[in-house]
C-alpha cells in the first residue's frame, strides 16, 4: 500500500448537505462564497469614500477604470454605459471564482466518502494516507468548474444578445440580420433568377447565423469550463507526484489562466453585444458621411497633428 493514492477526478460536483429538498454542491457553495466576498470587498471599498483614493478604495477603482475602459474601448461610451454591468459583473464573479482554486482548503479539505468500505482511519482524525487518500468529497470546489454554472452565464449572455438587438435595432432590422428574404421576393419580382439565387443564398447564409448565435452558448461555457477543471486536475496530478513543490510552479500559472479566461469570457461577451446591436448595413447617410470622411483623410489626419 503507498504512502497516499491519487484523488479521484470527477467531472460531477458532489452533494455536500440539503437545504430541506434541495441539494447543495459544493461548486454551488463556491458560488455562494464569491458572492460575499465581492459583497464584503465592495462594501468595504465604498463605506468611506475619500476624493483620494487608497487602501481597499483605490483597487476597486483602479478595477472599475480598468474594465471601463476596455468596454468604452470597444462600444463607446453611450453603449459602453448599457454593456459595462454585464461585462464587469461577469469579469469580477469569474476571476474571484478562479482565484478560490489556489487558496488552500480547497479541493483538499471536506468529509470522507462513507459509500467507500475501508479498514484505514484518518492520522491525527484529519489527515488521509493509503486508502482513504482518495476517498474525500472537498467541501469547496471552483464554481466556474461546475458546468451548470457555465452554461447559465452563457446563456445569460446570449439571450441578453437578442433582446439589446431587438431594443436596439427594432424587430425588423435584428430579424432581418438572421431571415433576410428581402433581395429574394425583390429579384422574384424582377424575374431576375440571378437575384434569386442571391436570396437563396443570403436566406441559408441567415440561418447558418441562427446556429452560430446558438454555438456560442456552448463555446462560452466549455471553454471557461475546460481551462478551469483541467487546471485543478493538473493541480491535483502534480501534488500527487512532485507533493508541495508542484504548488510553487503551477501556482503562479493558475494565477494567470485566472485571469485571461475571466477577461476572455467578457471580452466575447463584450464582442456579441457590440455585434448585436450594429446594423448590418449603414443606411445611405452613414455611407455618404463615410465616403466624405475618406475622401478627406489627408486633410483629417494632418489636423489631428
Amino acid at each position: 500500500m503507498g504512502l497516499w493514492k491519487l484523488i479521484e477526478i470527477r467531472i460531477q460536483p458532489n452533494i455536500i448537505f440539503y437545504i430541506g429538498p434541495l441539494p447543495v454542491t459544493n461548486t454551488l457553495f463556491c458560488t455562494w462564497i464569491t458572492i460575499l466576498v465581492l459583497v464584503v470587498f465592495f462594501f468595504f471599498a465604498t463605506r468611506r469614500r475619500a476624493l483620494i483614493p487608497s487602501g481597499i478604495q483605490n483597487v476597486a477603482e483602479y478595477l472599475i477604470e480598468f474594465l471601463l475602459g476596455l468596454v468604452d474601448g470597444v462600444s463607446g461610451k453611450e453603449k459602453g454605459k448599457t454593456f459595462f454591468p454585464l461585462v464587469g459583473t461577469l469579469f469580477l464573479f469569474i476571476i474571484t471564482c478562479n482565484l478560490l482554486d489556489v487558496i488552500p482548503g480547497v479541493d483538499t479539505i471536506g468529509t470522507i466518502n462513507t459509500a467507500a468500505h475501508t479498514t484505514s482511519q484518518p492520522v491525527l482524525g484529519f489527515l488521509l494516507f493509503g486508502d482513504l487518500s482518495n476517498m474525500l468529497i472537498p467541501w469547496i470546489r471552483p464554481a466556474t468548474s461546475d458546468l451548470n454554472l457555465d452554461f447559465a452565464m452563457s446563456i445569460t449572455v446570449v439571450v441578453t444578445c437578442q433582446i439589446l438587438g431587438l431594443i436596439t435595432l427594432g424587430p425588423a432590422a435584428h430579424v432581418g440580420k438572421y431571415i433576410n428574404l428581402r433581395t429574394f421576393f425583390k429579384s422574384l419580382r424582377k424575374l431576375d433568377f440571378g437575384g434569386v439565387f442571391q436570396g437563396f443564398i443570403e436566406f441559408f447564409v441567415g440561418i447558418i447565423d441562427i446556429i452560430s448565435e446558438l454555438s456560442r452558448v456552448l463555446s462560452l461555457a466549455f471553454r471557461l469550463f475546460g481551462n478551469i477543471f483541467a487546471g485543478a486536475a493538473v493541480l491535483a496530478v502534480f501534488a500527487f507526484i512532485l507533493p508541495f513543490l508542484a504548488n510553487i510552479v503551477f501556482i503562479p500559472l493558475e494565477l494567470f489562466v485566472a485571469f485571461v479566461q475571466a477577461l476572455v469570457f467578457s471580452l466575447l461577451t463584450l464582442v456579441y453585444l457590440q455585434m448585436a446591436t450594429t446594423a448590418e448595413h449603414t443606411d445611405e447617410s452613414e455611407q455618404e458621411a463615410l465616403k466624405e470622411f475618406e475622401r478627406n483623410e489627408p486633410q483629417n489626419v494632418a489636423a489631428t497633428r
